[in-house]
């Protein structure tokens, strides 16, 4: 509707303009705002375009508004969308849309059900979103499920505008964390046979990693007691949470197109290659036993590790 008041105060300009009573051509750039007024007997929108167009006309702004609505009382495209246009205040224009218009809009959204809105405006365009991946080392919670709603209602909103969108789960299967889940797996498994457990401060120690433990010894029974195997237990409850998360997010509706391993970044020699790079470009350096990105060079307040003095990459090496 916005639009439709827009083309129909610039064809009042056009008009106004040939017949010599405005100076500014209508294919000028002139800003044309319509809102909605906050009060009902404001009409059901307004513009003060006039406002700032009497200015460059050299007319008094209610003279102009005045001069404005009565080209728009004569234009045959006005008696098909309006019931009437009045001036307000210093020279605001209020428009009172015909009933019928709004109903023949209302059984147009009905006609079209899920295609209302639709637009090819960015066909062609690709964009990649990337949201939620929560680190599979427990199950989603509320703050997850809040990025979930947001980021696949974006997606659908430019979807809907024409855009080809990727829905990513970034996974991060790499680091201290996934040894700490499969350590605190295991020795959920060990306790399963009576053994006293202690877990370690930092272990996790949620209810499913018991579950995991349980269905673990329910597959292998005794076989880890005398063997440790850490990555065993590592891509088993790794894989079985992200499977949870996965199924979780369905129910809410979302399906990701893809999710990505940070892993992979590692295998296939990208993070490598990332710090290469920047070391070629003079930005990295190497002190006490480290790699050190001199992000402090563009306003960072501190040096960033890419890559830790055991020789372990940061997560900060994966995002570049």
């Amino acid at each position: 509707m916005q639009e439709a008041l827009i083309a129909l105060l610039k064809e009042a300009l056009a008009e106004g303009f040939k017949r010599g009573d405005i100076k500014t051509a209508c294919g000028e750039e002139i800003p044309i705002v319509i809102n909605v007024p906050s009060q009902k007997e404001h009409g059901d929108y307004a513009t003060p375009m006039v406002l700032s167009l009497a200015k460059r006309e050299g007319i008094p702004p209610r003279n102009l508004a005045s001069l404005l609505v009565t080209i728009l009382n004569q234009l045959p495209s006005s008696a098909l969308l309006l019931d009437k246009v009045e001036i307000a205040g210093p020279g605001y224009i209020n428009f009172f849309i015909k009933k019928e218009v709004g109903q023949g809009h209302l059984l147009e959204i009905l006609k079209q059900g899920s295609a209302y809105g639709k637009s090819d405006l960015f066909h062609g365009k690709k964009i990649l979103i990337e949201f939620v991946s929560a680190n599979p080392t427990g199950p989603l919670h509320v703050a997850h499920g809040r990025a979930a709603a947001l980021g696949d209602a974006l997606t659908r909103l430019l979807r809907v505008t024409g855009y080809e969108v990727m829905q990513e789960y970034y996974v991060n299967d790499v680091g201290n964390q996934m040894g700490l889940l499969g350590q605190s797996s295991y020795l959920r498994y060990r306790e399963l046979f009576g053994e006293k457990i202690e877990l370690p401060a930092e272990a996790y120690k949620g209810d499913y990693i018991i579950d995991i433990a349980k269905e673990i010894k329910d597959a292998v029974g005794e076989k880890y007691l005398a063997e440790y195997d850490l990555p065993f237990f590592t891509q088993y409850s790794y894989k079985k949470i992200l499977s949870m998360n996965e199924d979780a997010l369905a129910l809410f509706g979302i399906h990701f197109d893809t999710w990505f391993r940070e892993a992979t970044l590692h295998e296939n020699k990208k993070v490598s290659e990332a710090i290469l790079f920047l070391r070629k470009a003079g930005v990295v350096y190497d002190a006490d036993g480290a790699v050190w990105v001199a992000t402090t060079r563009y306003g960072d307040d501190k040096d960033r590790v890419v890559v830790r003095s055991t020789g372990e990459p940061t997560y900060f090496a994966a995002d570049l």
